[in-house]
């Protein structure tokens, strides 16, 4: 059976990753004396075009625990991040661009079986005349939380009965509609129809942002209205970073 084989050479790899990583034998600038690089390729391409449904931390942590006592020396968040490294180049040979491949391995899925249909969804939604608006958006929000956050703020779960323009009641409205039909869509793995649920928030959003002054006086006001931000964030971003589509 071919995904048999296929499984057999995957743990190959990822024994061979996790024993040179655990004794720091990685590859440094342009020397891989072991071939780590073609290794972690390997491992890439087996996962996706096996389309086996396997998470990718899971296996790097089985490959670790093999290993002799003290050998895996703590590796496996480098692993994965030399796996991704690997990952993305192979995406971009693929064809896609450098904003769609960081949208979605920006987020670290480790199925990365997974990954193909993240990229679809993201080149499709991509297309749609609201792509734009909302992307721009997403990265404002993006800026507006962080910045609130260095700043010591706590918000968390918009709170309806704190709403209080209409342009804000409108969006929260708007958002839990689209949340409701995207989420099972998210869960049967139609990335593409989650994504596309979500262009119907480019009025509400755009108004959002014309009317409503999101760092309030009232802390009260101010943190509803950061927390509204982090769930259209949160709702919207599941699949991919929209963010890093904007220009």
């Amino acid at each position: 059976d071919t995904r048999i084989g296929a499984c057999v050479a995957l743990a190959d790899k990822l024994v061979t990753l996790a024993g040179l990583f655990g004794i720091g034998q990685q590859p440094t600038g342009d020397k891989d004396p072991f071939g780590l690089r073609r290794q972690a390729l390997g491992v890439v391409r087996i996962l996706v075009e096996q389309n086996l449904p396997l998470a990718l931390d899971a296996l790097v942590d089985a490959a670790s625990a093999v290993q002799p006592s003290g050998a895996a020396g703590g590796a496996q968040s480098e692993i994965i991040t030399f796996v991704f490294e690997r990952l993305r180049g192979y995406l971009r040979d693929a064809g896609y661009s450098a904003n769609e491949v960081e949208s979605v391995l920006s987020l670290r899925p480790m199925r990365l079986d997974l990954v193909p249909r993240q990229l679809a969804a993201v080149r499709a939604f991509a297309a749609l005349p609201e792509a734009e608006s909302l992307a721009a958006a997403n990265k404002r929000v993006g800026n507006i939380l962080r910045q609130a956050r260095e700043k010591g703020e706590s918000f968390a779960n918009a709170d309806a009965g704190l709403l209080k323009e209409p342009q804000e009641r409108a969006l929260f409205d708007a958002l839990r509609a689209a949340s409701r039909d995207a989420t099972p869509r998210f869960e049967q793995g139609d990335f593409t129809g989650y994504l596309k649920t979500f262009a119907v928030l480019k009025s509400p959003v755009d108004a959002f942002f014309d009317a409503v002054r999101v760092m309030a006086d009232d802390p009260a006001l101010r943190r509803n209205r950061l927390a509204l931000l982090e769930d259209l964030r949160r709702e919207m971003n599941r699949v991919a970073d929209v963010a890093k589509l904007a220009a």
